[in-house]
């Protein structure tokens, strides 16, 4: 059976990855592509660990007996999804333990070029922290910054459609680190599988910039780390302008038609902040816009009342370095931010 390094892993182009690990394992961290064709199931795991604390003998039998009726389902699956003969199959689990190797060792004898990643996820997972430092001051980093609504994402996706290099923080964290948070992009990523990401986006990157949101140290429950966040303020600081009237319009794009109004009412109700903030009236006389669904007052008043003032302070410490740019429309802005860029040398900032 062939081993293959975590490094050669990530940068194994057109490999196939397996995460023979329980779906709750999987659905918390992976390797960013990878597929999940478990050898056990949540709860096959969950009575494994227990029986393994009593009687190990006992728990290799029986995973034993589990596993080897499940081998021929498991090779039809990776056959399946192999795309050319060579094609390297790559298998891990936990540690590179019993799981990967048992599969990887089976698969190799079928004749597939399978592989059992050295160390498993844990490995992975290891070599993530210990790598993603050194993108420190690799890349210079344009900050879009403006009030909620003026389409700072849009904009980042209209500058990624013309080639440019962007990294969507709020898109690999799933929250947009706001009351809605993840309402509509899926469930929220953990700190774990938000490293992997940012560090795919970082290595792919092959130009010394990135376009990126203006964010704070914190995403939701996801912690941006201290080189990016060190990075991102000593780079350039751009303020998106618009109107109130074209902002309240780009978030009823986004957001309507609502699924649930009592998933809004219950974001809005248990968040302390926003009602010790606002008042109980005020939170009142929002969440009875909401349920007349009259969006319009109801996104006027969380922009102006609640929003607006809170953006305006934390931009006030970049209000020495930043420019002013108003949208009206997106390409536009695209287009004259790409030759903003063009004209400056970053070699003395990065």
């Amino acid at each position: 059976m062939k081993v293959i390094s975590v490094e050669d892993t990530i940068y194994c182009k057109k490999s196939l990855i397996i995460d023979v690990r329980s779906p709750s394992e999987y659905e918390e961290s992976t390797i960013p592509g990878a597929i999940n064709i478990p050898l056990f199931t949540n709860k096959e795991r969950e009575e494994l660990g227990t029986l393994y604390h009593t009687d190990k003998e006992l728990a290799y039998e029986k995973g034993f007996k589990i596993g080897c009726s499940k081998l021929y389902d498991i090779y039809e699956q990776v056959k399946a999804l192999i795309e050319f003969k060579e094609q390297k199959v790559i298998i891990f689990c936990w540690r590179g333990g019993m799981r990967s190797k048992s599969i990887a060792t089976n698969l190799s004898i079928t004749g597939l070029n399978v592989f059992q990643l050295k160390g498993g996820y844990k490995a992975y997972r290891r070599f993530i922290l210990q790598n993603l430092d050194k993108f420190k001051d690799k890349f210079y980093y344009y900050n879009l910054h403006g009030h909620t609504g003026v389409g700072k994402t849009i904009l980042l996706n209209a500058l990624k459609e013309k080639g440019e290099p962007v990294l969507d923080l709020e898109e690999l964290a799933k929250n947009r680190g706001s009351i809605f948070g993840s309402m509509g992009l899926g469930k929220p990523q953990s700190q774990k599988m938000f490293d992997s990401l940012l560090f795919n986006e970082l290595s792919n990157n092959t130009k010394d910039y990135f376009f990126i949101e203006s964010e704070s140290k914190r995403i939701g429950n996801i912690m941006l780390p201290d080189f990016l966040v060190d990075s991102m303020n000593k780079g350039e600081h751009i303020l998106i302008k618009s109107s109130i009237e074209k902002r309240i319009q780009n978030i009823k794009k986004e957001y309507l038609p609502l699924e649930n109004k009592d998933n809004i009412t219950s974001l809005i109700l248990h968040n302390k902040f926003i009602i010790k903030k606002m008042g109980k009236d005020w939170v009142n006389q929002l969440l009875q816009s909401l349920y007349n669904e009259d969006y319009d007052y109801f996104i006027k008043m969380l922009l102006v009342d609640y929003y607006d003032p809170l953006y305006s302070f934390s931009e006030e410490k970049y209000q020495p370095y930043i420019s002013t740019i108003y949208m009206d429309d997106f390409q536009k802005v695209a287009n004259l931010l790409r030759e903003k860029i063009n004209n400056i040398d970053r070699n003395s900032n990065v």
